[in-house]
């Protein structure tokens, strides 16, 4: 057995469930239902204002995000500055970006309840994680969710087909190093990284023994280990003072109001 956290399609309200997981595949209907295709028009203004030809970065981040914290939207913020030439990391030779755009793309709910249920917590549902997601980006209209990592690419890429579109993946030095994903990294596939503790030496050490292109696999600053595990301890303590370090403020008053995390599991 496994609870579930699941969010309305009308009003976002939340009600916490007692679910069943099956052996058999999910039917996969929040991943297919189309909640998650991407929305362009908060960022349609500013690409349409770009001269033609302007070069665009466009980062992909894919992830449980149970819920979304800080680190995952100050992620994106890093990778803009870098991407825009405005950091000390920003490698030599990068092409020069006129623009940067961002999309958030979810785990399944069977892959991120496989890992809640070794944890002995509740599932935040795909539909709940989404509303979370947009609630933490919603002052930043270059960023927004699709259904798949990367998809958006093409949407762009028809809307706006004087511009040229340039893919990151981004993700962070743990994942990285226990993967070794700067192997992967050439001039079709690319990827920028935000460095976290413990970690970040590790992928240093591989990109430098591996010889990899710096343009191709970006190394970013390293962030505050901020992780949903700590968040969902924090709300279950209710320690206001740690949420307002870990989550944004929307993303926190919805959580408490809700009562997602806030009581220890039976």
């Amino acid at each position: 057995l496994a609870q579930v956290f699941t969010c309305s399609r009308e009003n976002h309200a939340c009600s916490l469930v007692i679910a069943q997981r099956q052996s058999r595949r999910p039917s996969g209907r929040w991943e297919h239902s189309g909640i998650m295709e991407a929305n362009l028009e908060g960022m349609a203004p500013t690409l349409d204002a770009l001269p033609a030809r302007t070069e665009v970065a466009v980062v992909t981040l894919l992830g449980s995000l149970c819920p979304v914290t800080r680190g995952h939207v100050q992620g994106f913020l890093e990778a803009r500055e870098v991407l825009l030439g405005r950091s000390e990391l920003t490698p030599e030779g990068l092409e020069c970006f006129g623009q940067v755009v961002g999309f958030i793309s979810l785990n399944s709910d069977r892959h991120v309840g496989q890992k809640m249920m070794q944890k002995g917590q509740a599932l935040l549902d795909i539909r709940t994680r989404q509303h979370l997601v947009k609630l933490a980006i919603e002052e930043y209209t270059w960023l927004a969710t699709e259904r798949r990592e990367g998809e958006s690419l093409e949407q762009l890429k028809q809307r706006w087909p004087q511009l040229r579109f340039v893919h990151f993946r981004m993700n962070g030095a743990d994942d990285v190093a226990n993967h070794r994903k700067w192997v992967m990294s050439d001039a079709q596939n690319r990827f920028i990284t935000m460095g976290r503790p413990g970690f970040t030496e590790k992928v240093v050490h591989g990109m430098t023994t591996d010889n990899v292109d710096p343009r191709h696999f970006i190394l970013g600053p390293e962030l505050p280990d901020i992780s949903s595990t700590a968040v969902r301890e924090a709300l279950g303590r209710r320690d206001m003072e740690a949420l307002e370090q870990l989550l944004h403020p929307s993303v926190a008053q919805w959580c408490l109001s809700k009562g997602a995390y806030c009581e220890p599991l039976k």
